[in-house]
């Protein structure tokens, strides 16, 4: 099993090949400003200026908001809001409502504080 030398999260620009929230084990930060991190057991290599790393694993469950115009087949355009959180074990996705301190994962079975400070 390799060795993480930290974590990270995709900014935006970057989201179609991340899952938005999930952190991903970094396996290499190369001299050319490159992270090389792990998705799904396979290495992806990506400029460092499209993620955020850390140190440490997380811990938290992170909040993801999206925005989104839903379009109707007749008439204009309504916004549409999609809050889910990403379990920071699995990575599963996960609705819930309110304003949940922590959150019980449906796939990993694991119970995880949720990171309000920050979200996606």
């Amino acid at each position: 099993m390799p060795r993480h030398i930290g974590w990270a999260r995709c900014l935006d620009n970057v989201a179609d090949i991340l899952r938005r929230g999930a952190w991903y084990p970094v396996l290499e930060e190369t001299t050319d400003g490159k992270v090389v991190i792990e998705v799904r057991q396979k290495p992806v290599r990506l400029s460092r200026v499209d993620v955020r790393v850390r140190a440490v694993p997380p811990d938290h469950w992170s909040v993801v908001v999206r925005t989104g115009v839903l379009r109707p087949t007749l008439g204009g355009g309504q916004d549409v809001v999609a809050t889910y959180a990403v379990c920071p074990h699995c990575h599963e996705r996960q609705d819930f409502t309110g304003h949940p301190e922590s959150l019980k994962c449906t796939r990993c079975a694991r119970m995880s504080p949720v990171d309000w400070s920050e979200t996606c």
